[in-house]
């Protein structure tokens, strides 16, 4: 009833708003639960949420990205005068990459060429995609490494093509970032400068264990945030297209 829902959800709301501990897959997947959507309830999760909320999708943050969406929307109106004539144009396809180009320029702040904004695709496509296959390893771990070693093997190597394929652009973006730093405010006037996410999490103080994000725990941040933006985004653009 109302009474035992207002003490679950007002009184004891700080009990039943955390997380339970990680599956092995998951607590691998998000560098031990130190991404938003799999991060302990307090002030690490409130730091992540407030970094991106303020700092990225903020109003007037998401207008410094005007530039990008007028490049976004050039590689779209290109890819659907390449099919002129041609076979039936996929829609959702072209939605769905013009999206995530958006998304690795606001989160690596670069504007990559086909070929890279592909190879970030595919590894977080197969990620993505791989949950399901990969669910079974979190029976018995222990069990598992030894009956499904070239399965864990299997997600291991998944694992280390997404942080060969992320963390040179991680790499990339901190030079440039120290660089700037180097530079007087006089000197820096480049009004192409749009801050990335990943400049942001470089910044980042974790409250509880007083130290920043390592590589690991970045490229997890990352990963979510192409995620969580790509497919939720092309999917509601494709139904306005419909309507």
């Amino acid at each position: 009833d109302r009474s035992l829902a207002h003490q679950a959800l007002v009184l004891n709301g700080a009990v039943f708003a955390d997380r339970p501990p990680a599956a092995p897959v998951s607590k691998i997947v998000s560098s031990n639960q130190h991404n938003i959507s799999s991060c302990s309830y307090g002030a690490t999760w409130r730091l992540l949420r407030r970094n991106l909320t303020s700092e990225i999708l903020h109003p007037s943050r998401v207008g410094s990205y005007t530039n990008a969406r007028r490049w976004v929307l050039e590689i779209l109106f290109d890819r659907f005068r390449k099919n002129r004539g041609e076979e039936p144009i996929v829609v959702v396809d072209h939605l769905h990459y013009a999206m995530f180009a958006l998304l690795v320029l606001m989160c690596f702040g670069d504007k990559l060429d086909e070929k890279q904004i592909k190879q970030v695709e595919y590894v977080q496509r197969r990620q993505l995609l791989g949950f399901t296959r990969f669910n079974i390893l979190n029976l018995w771990p222990k069990f598992t490494k030894l009956i499904l070693r070239k399965r864990w093997e299997e997600f291991f190597q998944m694992r280390r093509e997404q942080h060969d394929v992320l963390l040179p652009l991680i790499r990339a973006r901190r030079k440039i970032v120290e660089e700037r730093k180097k530079r007087s405010s006089e000197e820096d006037n480049n009004k192409e400068y749009v801050q990335s996410y990943v400049d942001t999490l470089l910044d980042v103080e974790l409250p509880d264990e007083k130290r920043k994000l390592n590589e690991d725990e970045i490229v997890s941040l990352c990963s979510e945030f192409l995620n969580a933006g790509t497919d939720t985004t092309a999917t509601a653009l494709m139904y306005g297209v419909g309507k």
